[in-house]
């Protein structure tokens, strides 16, 4: 190892600035995934940037930009959407196993990291953001019309279906009502929340649910409470990790109790049409991951916990058909799907 002169550490500060500003602005990637240079890495360009500060009378940063630019372009960018709030989590966890895929297949189709966008964007300009396949490359979202056709889909539900439970954000004094409810015809007459992009409000329009629609995520939750619905209708995977990031903000919400809204609801990964190796790396990296076993691992360490207190066997279930779903959809897969 080096050392560093005491009169050489103005020159480590402009560098750690530099490497941090990088992180920030230019390499902002999921917590996942490790894009930048450990603390020995680190240490070697400092006592590089020695050596050349001892060989030339100037100190320029030009060699150190180049240093550091031979490390974070050494792999493939994948840019994935950015979320739409800070709470918003949604993204969570498809963006951690898609980190998870492309390092289960570095072998064969070479390094690649994730990084979110500079900027969040609603869903149809996400559309049209991966046709372009500049701003971003790879989306997981539900299906809708013109997605599985503009787009290359990797038909494997990276949810297992989980979305499809649909459990509900409610007033704590609606309770007592909807626990009344006996029958779908019933639950379809009550206003229900959705989103004005979502694929879901297709589906419920479709099939005769009372809809209030909302343009902004946020602004659905306090839709909900100015009672403007009387349901927000959310996957068993999102229910309780949004009543926590928004029962201190808004705490007359609460989780119902008693129902459960059953849609055929795959996520898959929708990846740009320009980059077709990225869409077939993506499968590739799923099916060996379902194969050894490292896909159901990650699929329970994020909902093993959520599946169980959200209490689906005691629940009154409604079943409605999915007109999104093209004749592609891999129902006959059982084992691609969660089962309660």
């Amino acid at each position: 190892m080096c050392k560093i002169k005491p009169t050489r550490y103005r020159y480590l500060a402009v560098l750690n600035d530099i490497i941090l500003w990088c992180q920030y602005s230019r390499f902002r990637t999921t917590s996942v995934v490790q894009t930048f240079p450990s603390n020995s890495t680190k240490m070697t360009i400092y006592c590089v940037i020695m050596k050349l500060l001892k060989s030339t009378a100037k100190f320029s940063l030009t060699p150190l930009v180049c240093l550091y630019a031979s490390f974070t372009y050494a792999s493939e960018i994948v840019m994935v959407n950015a979320p739409l709030s800070q709470e918003d989590r949604r993204y969570d966890y498809p963006q951690k196993l898609l980190s998870e895929v492309l390092l289960a297949t570095e072998k064969q189709y070479g390094s690649a990291i994730v990084r979110q966008a500079d900027f969040p964007m609603k869903r149809n300009r996400a559309l049209l953001e991966l046709e372009k396949g500049q701003i971003i490359h790879v989306m997981a979202e539900a299906p809708k019309p013109g997605w599985e056709e503009r787009l290359i889909p990797v038909r494997i539900p990276i949810r297992k279906g989980l979305q499809g439970y649909r459990t509900f954000l409610i007033l704590k004094q609606n309770q007592q009502m909807l626990s009344k409810i006996k029958t779908l015809e019933e639950f379809k007459k009550l206003a229900t929340g959705s989103g004005k992009q979502w694929s879901t409000t297709r589906v419920l329009k479709s099939n005769g649910f009372n809809l209030v629609l909302g343009r902004d995520y946020e602004g659905l939750f306090g839709m909900l409470v100015r009672g403007r619905f009387i349901t927000f209708g959310r996957g068993i995977n999102e229910t309780a990790v949004e009543y926590n990031n928004h029962k201190e903000k808004f705490p007359e919400l609460a989780i119902e109790k008693d129902l459960l809204l059953y849609i055929p609801l795959p996520t898959y990964f929708f990846v740009t049409p320009t980059k077709p190796k990225l869409a077939e790396r993506i499968e590739t990296g799923l099916k060996t991951m379902i194969a050894d076993g490292s896909f159901e691992k990650i699929f329970e360490e994020h909902f093993g916990l959520l599946i169980k207190n959200s209490n689906l066997e005691h629940r009154r279930i409604f079943r409605i058909n999915n007109p999104n779903l093209s004749p592609e959809t891999p129902l006959d897969n059982l084992g691609y799907w969660y089962q309660p």
